[in-house]
């Protein structure tokens, strides 16, 4: 059996600033992009605009049009991808490394970011964001586009990795994102401000607030092209924006209209033939909503925590868990579809977010009727939900090592 395709850490050596991104500032993590001399002809637009029927926010960046797509659209042979740049060592610097009980898991800057550093962002875009464009020609929009490789070996990802692994990845996510939040005052503008404007009920506890914090981070996972994965090496995105998503814009308005978090809301109103396995501090379900099949949610019982740092080690163990066996189902399922596996991962976090996790499964195409609202799923919550519950109640075991290909 030959060893597995991977990236080898000599390969990188000197590609690496920090193994812990905590012995970086803000200001050294800036400066290091900012004098990334290879990212200098994919840089975006930095600027954004607005849909005014939606809150949608669009950011520009045409360079990404010229990415290697080394995802193919047929299944490769397992765990050998020659086209993969990351096994070749073909990236940028290092700012997170830590070893895993084989290979090691790292964060790296993006080579096409969504969103860039600015020395000096305009004093409206710092104080402001959302400041007025009368004329429509785009708003600022800065801050950082991160990589996290879930592993080194190449086929090594979230549904084949030790428990203790995915643990340590999660964890990694968790300090970054504690990192970017409250160490980038001067940097970004206060995103802890809105929770001032969240209705309080006698008797509830408040959100957990924490230290303050700057800025939006954004955590996703595309795995499969059918999901917009550019690579098939395993990895998640991490965006650090001044200006907040719409989906978090939603959250937070979510708790400003109903004085609940949509976690609480969900953990008490949706159905319980829809629960796929509670995991102690976590819950795995369909969402009543379900608008494409085995779309899932991954929610916190403390629906007040809004950031997975603020996650006590059990809650992230519990929540990591349930995101494991939710991507195992959905990858043993989507065959058995005619579909190459292919899913999404959103970390919603925030304020006012309690904080929780999408799993979107590609499953079904978007068309006309969904780009105006009108979701039409061509499968039941209540089936799907049962089918889940057959796949991945199963004896609680770690994930299976991955077969070397």
């Amino acid at each position: 059996m030959g060893e597995p395709q991977q990236l080898k850490l000599e390969a990188i050596e000197a590609l690496i600033s920090a193994r812990d991104v905590n012995d970086l500032s803000i200001r050294e993590i800036m400066e290091d992009i900012l004098d990334d001399a290879q990212m200098a002809a994919f840089l975006p637009d930095s600027l954004c605009q607005i849909d005014p029927r939606t809150g949608d926010v669009v950011v520009y960046n045409s360079s990404r049009a010229t990415r290697l797509n080394a995802n193919p659209p047929s299944a490769p042979t397992r765990g050998v991808d020659d086209q993969c740049p990351i096994c070749a060592a073909k990236s940028t610097g290092v700012i997170d490394l830590q070893p895993l009980s084989e290979g090691f898991t790292f964060i790296n800057k993006n080579l096409y970011p969504i969103l860039h550093p600015v020395e000096h962002p305009q004093e409206d875009a710092g104080d402001q964001p959302l400041y007025p464009d009368p004329y429509h020609h785009g708003r600022s929009s800065y801050g950082m586009h991160l990589l996290q490789w879930t592993s080194s070996i190449h086929d090594r990802d979230w549904h084949n990795m030790p428990l203790d692994d995915c643990l340590i990845c999660f964890d990694r996510l968790a300090a970054l994102e504690y990192k970017l939040l409250t160490d980038s005052e001067g940097f970004m503008p206060a995103s802890d401000r809105v929770l001032q404007k969240l209705p309080h009920r006698t008797g509830e506890a408040d959100m957990h607030c924490g230290p303050k914090t700057f800025g939006y981070v954004s955590i996703i996972k595309n795995f499969g092209q059918a999901a917009g994965a550019s690579l098939s090496h395993g990895h998640q995105q991490i965006g650090f924006s001044n200006i907040m998503p719409q989906r978090y814009f939603n959250n937070f308005s979510f708790m400003q209209r109903n004085g609940q978090t949509f976690s609480e809301y969900m953990l008490r109103e949706n159905p319980h033939r829809l629960m796929v396995r509670d995991f102690g501090r976590a819950v795995l379900i369909v969402p009543y909503f379900m608008k494409r099949p085995y779309n899932m949610l991954v929610l916190n019982k403390d629906h007040h925590k809004q950031y997975i740092h603020q996650l006590s080690p059990d809650e992230r163990r519990d929540m990591v868990k349930a995101m494991v066996a939710a991507i195992q189902a959905i990858i043993a399922i989507m065959p058995q579809m005619g579909k190459l596996p292919a899913y999404n991962i959103n970390v919603n976090n925030g304020p006012g977010a309690g904080v929780y996790l999408e799993l979107l499964a590609s499953t079904q195409l978007t068309g006309g009727f969904e780009h105006i609202g009108l979701w039409v799923c061509q499968a039941n919550p209540n089936e799907v939900a049962a089918q889940l519950r057959q796949v991945i109640n199963t004896p609680e075991t770690d994930p299976p090592p991955p077969q070397a290909g």
